[in-house]
This record gives C-alpha cells, sequence and structure tokens, in this order.
C-alpha cells in the first residue's frame, strides 16, 4: 500500500513536470504519460500491469472522456455553433470517411483481417480523440471559429465511432442495414442532446441554492455522470449528453427561458471562475491517471505493426491536411489554426476503450484489432506531438501560409491599404 501511495503522489509531480515541459517545447504531455505507462508496463520494466487496476481502468477512462468533453462543452459558443454547423459536419465527415476507408484497407491487405474486421478496426479508430485534442488546442491558443469546429468535431466522431463499432458488432454478418444505423446514430445525437441540455438548465435553475450547503464543490461531476448514465441506460449517447449539459450551463441565456414557469422567477447561477479552476484540476488528475494506464495496455508484440501503421497514419494526416484546406478556406483565421486543425488527428480514448470490444465478443481477429488499434493510438498521438512544435520554424511556417492560402506577413499591410 505504501508504494502504491507513493507511485500515485509521484505521477503527479511528474505529471506536473510534464505540463510545464509542453509549454516550453509544445511536446504534449499526454504522449510523455503514454510513454511513462509504456515504461513501467508490461512491455519494459513490468512494474505495474493494467490487471493490477482491475476495473479502475475502465471506469477511469469513461469517466476522463466524460468530463473532459464537459469541459469542452463550456467553451462552446452557440452563436458561432449555428454559424459552423455546416462546416463542422463537413470537416468530421469527410475525415471520417477517409480514416475509416484508410485504415479498413490497412487491416485487409497488411494485417489480414477479413473485410468485417478491417471495417470494425477503421471505424474504431475514425474518431479524434477530445481527450488529447482540446488541452492541446488551449495550450496552442487556437482561436475562433476554429476551436468551436474542433469541440464539435471530437464529440461528433467520437459518437460516430461508438454507434457504428456496436452496431457492426451486434448486427449478425451479412445482416447490416445502413438506414437503421444512421437513425440510430441521429437518434442518438439529438435524444443526447435534449438530456444535456435539459440537465444543464435543471443544473443552473439550482446551483445557486446549491452553493449555500457546503461540501458541494464535486456535485457538478456528481450530475454529470447520472445524465451520462440516464442517456447510455436509455441507448442514448452519453458523450454527447455530456457535452450538451456543459454548453448549456454557458449559453442558457440565448434561449426564451422566460416563456417556462419553472424558470421564469428563478435567480439562474452560472460557472464562476472558482468552478472552471476546479474542474481543470480534476481534469488534469483523471488525464494523468488515464494515459498512464493506456501507456501499460500497449504491448509491443508484433512490432512490425509500428512501420505498418505510421504509413497508414502518413496517408490519413496528408488527406486530412487537404481536407482542411478545403473546407477551411475562408474560415480559419490564420494559418496557425489551419495547420494546427491538419494534424489533429490523434486517437485516444474512445479508440481505446473500443479496442477491447471485438476480442470480448469472440469475433474473429479480435485481439489482432485490439493491438493495431493501440499501435494506431500512440502513433497518431506521436506524429502529432512532432508535427506542433514544427510550426515555429520558419520553412515550416512559409510552406503552410502557401500551402493553406495565406499571405506572408510583409504582405498583410500593402494589401490592409487596398481597400
Amino acid at each position: 500500500m505504501a508504494e502504491a501511495l507513493f507511485g500515485i503522489g509521484l505521477l503527479v509531480f511528474v505529471s506536473l513536470a510534464f505540463s510545464a515541459l509542453f509549454k516550453k517545447t509544445l511536446v504534449p504531455d499526454v504522449l510523455l504519460l503514454i510513454l511513462l505507462g509504456v515504461a513501467i508496463g508490461p512491455a519494459a520494466l513490468h512494474w505495474v500491469v493494467p490487471a493490477d487496476l482491475g476495473k479502475v481502468g475502465g471506469v477511469l477512462s469513461t469517466v476522463a472522456l466524460v468530463v473532459i468533453l464537459f469541459e469542452g462543452g463550456t467553451t462552446l459558443n452557440i452563436d458561432l455553433l449555428k454559424k459552423m454547423l455546416k462546416t463542422t459536419g463537413s470537416l468530421a465527415g469527410l475525415t471520417f470517411l477517409m480514416t475509416v476507408l484508410v485504415f479498413t484497407c490497412f487491416g485487409h491487405w497488411l494485417l489480414g483481417l477479413n473485410w468485417m474486421g478491417s471495417i470494425v478496426l477503421g471505424l474504431i479508430v475514425g474518431n479524434i480523440s477530445p481527450a488529447v485534442a482540446l488541452p492541446i488546442a488551449n495550450s496552442l491558443g487556437m482561436r475562433e471559429p476554429v476551436k468551436t469546429v474542433l469541440i464539435l468535431e471530437t464529440g461528433l466522431t467520437d459518437v460516430l465511432s461508438i454507434v457504428l463499432v456496436f452496431g457492426m458488432l451486434n448486427s449478425p454478418a451479412g445482416d447490416l442495414h445502413p438506414g437503421k444505423l444512421v437513425g440510430t446514430i441521429l437518434a442518438s445525437l439529438a435524444m443526447a442532446g435534449v438530456i444535456g441540455i435539459a440537465g444543464g438548465l435543471l443544473w443552473a435553475a439550482v446551483l445557486n441554492a446549491l452553493r449555500q450547503f457546503p461540501n458541494t464543490s464535486f456535485a457538478v461531476f456528481a450530475w454529470i455522470f447520472i445524465l451520462y448514465g440516464v442517456a447510455d441506460i436509455l441507448g442514448f449517447s452519453g458523450a454527447i449528453a455530456a457535452l450538451a449539459f456543459g454548453a448549456s450551463l454557458t449559453n442558457y441565456q440565448r434561449l426564451p427561458l422566460h416563456n417556462v414557469s419553472l424558470f421564469r422567477e428563478r435567480n439562474m447561477g452560472e460557472l464562476s471562475k472558482t468552478d472552471m479552476e476546479f474542474i481543470h484540476e480534476v481534469i488534469f488528475l483523471l488525464k494523468t491517471f488515464f494515459f498512464v494506464y493506456l501507456g501499460l495496455s500497449i504491448q509491443f508484440r508484433n512490432p512490425i505493426y509500428l512501420l505498418l501503421v505510421l504509413g497508414a497514419v502518413i496517408v490519413v494526416y496528408v488527406c486530412r491536411a487537404l481536407i482542411v484546406r478545403k473546407v477551411l478556406h475562408g474560415v480559419s483565421p490564420g494559418w496557425e489554426e489551419s495547420y494546427e486543425m491538419s494534424v489533429m488527428a490523434p486517437k485516444g480514448l474512445a479508440a481505446a476503450v473500443l479496442a477491447s470490444a471485438p476480442a470480448e465478443r469472440g469475433m474473429e481477429g479480435g485481439d489482432a484489432i485490439q493491438s493495431a488499434a493501440y499501435f494506431i493510438v500512440l502513433v497518431t498521438i506521436t506524429v502529432t506531438a512532432l508535427l506542433i512544435p514544427l510550426m515555429k520554424r520558419e520553412a515550416v511556417a512559409r510552406t503552410a501560409r502557401g500551402f493553406f492560402g495565406f499571405s506572408e506577413p510583409e504582405n498583410l499591410e500593402p494589401a490592409a491599404n487596398e481597400y
């Protein structure tokens, strides 16, 4: 027990050091945490194995995903959301389809999986991880409206992966119904959004009264988990419910609540600066322990996967850059945001959680799917980590300006004087 407590305390201080290092080098702390997990796990020193954590690891994954999506929702601006919905749908849809296609071909032709297993692998890693992308975007100071697009894209692609993977796994071979899957996705999005917004309004209505009681700082997390559980039990997306809950807390003023008797005379509460600081501290702890756990779960039984995965990932990132150039042309406020968006394709929580589902359900090639998915998570985060600092190099900046259609800095002032 003493060793475990010592390790937990040491891990927190190591994570703080990684966060400080990220601010100086732009190397994501999540990558360093994963590598730390690899080092102390079965792949290297064998000090800790995932089994040591029992069911805590799986619960930690879900809790981290839900809380990070909630925090992302609190930063959403509804006015921007209305304007950027079409752009977000195009970017998320094209990136998701492209990623699924690349990794489906990768799974079938390079890993030898059957088509069913290959498609499931593609769907598992088709998403973009909010747990990785959003903290990086915040640290980089990504500007609007691109930041809102990224928040929505990560939430949407997570839902697509979760719903489609379980839709495939729950369908008998050869008995897939695309229409039903599309209907399931739309219903999951819509109803989860309703649950999250309703939960947010109720929370705002009682927040001021709740603050009169002591020890209520964790109450918001308890309410998030309740909303997630309600949505999931009803067959909808708990992740989107958490996202909608966060968005409703910071945007309910834009809703016509004066027409509803429950809210007409009530003094609605808001999240304070202290509340958000506390939420960020909790997210820091969750992120620390989850990504170390993810590193523990990666096993290098098939090292050849690294080279194969790297090739497929490079294809995905090149295609992502082309999609960003097309979709965000005239939308992005600068080449920096376009560049950052083009390298924001890391996999994380959802992919890691979904990776074990095929093997658990006895699917042919399930172990290979899980191993490949874990490698893809590691490689994509590593590639993003390597590409982010490159934007500080003048040669890369000049190339990015030209690729994304932005003028050189010295040409911006004369152009402005022409109008």
